[in-house]
């Protein structure tokens, strides 16, 4: 877990950045989640799919918040048109978990479910349902799941 304690402080740290500072420890942070740089093949694949966890976890309870849509924003930096048709796409689609857990790839488990926890602010029941079912998706164990709550000082859910 010391790739998540490592992420959980520098997005601390992100939060309280100015603006003009944000993008590169933000590519940092996601090079170092995904395990590459953005000169390999699958990063940005592997981007848009944190990207899409994210955007799943906040439709969760239905509604995608104002807080929410800052963390995405804020995870995505300077985004290009194609990038924001992207989002706005996802955001504007029915939460389809299955179809969702099929698309991450071995080695991802994690990362994915760091990312939805931390979209979020676990303040509803729908989102602790989704987030339980997310884990059971993903097998990932109790301490795993427990572990990530911690690093984000997020409520442990089991």
């Amino acid at each position: 877990m010391k790739l998540i304690n490592r992420l959980e402080d520098m997005f601390r740290e992100i939060m309280g950045m100015q603006d003009s500072n944000k993008m590169s420890v933000i590519k940092e942070v996601v090079t170092g989640l995904i395990g590459k740089d953005e000169t390999e093949a699958d990063y940005h694949e592997e981007v848009y799919l944190l990207l899409k966890a994210m955007i799943n976890a906040a439709k969760a309870d239905g509604t995608i918040d104002a807080d929410e849509q800052q963390k995405i924003m804020e995870f995505m930096g300077d985004m290009s048109k194609v990038e924001q048709m992207f989002v706005k796409h996802e955001m504007s689609q029915a939460l389809q978990l299955d179809a969702f857990l099929k698309e991450i790839p071995e080695g991802m488990e994690q990362q994915v479910y760091y990312m939805s926890l931390f979209a979020i602010d676990l303040d509803v029941e729908a989102e602790r349902v989704y987030l339980e079912k997310l884990a059971e998706g993903l097998k990932l164990s109790t301490e795993e799941i427990n572990a990530i709550h911690e690093s984000l000082d997020a409520e442990i859910l089991v």
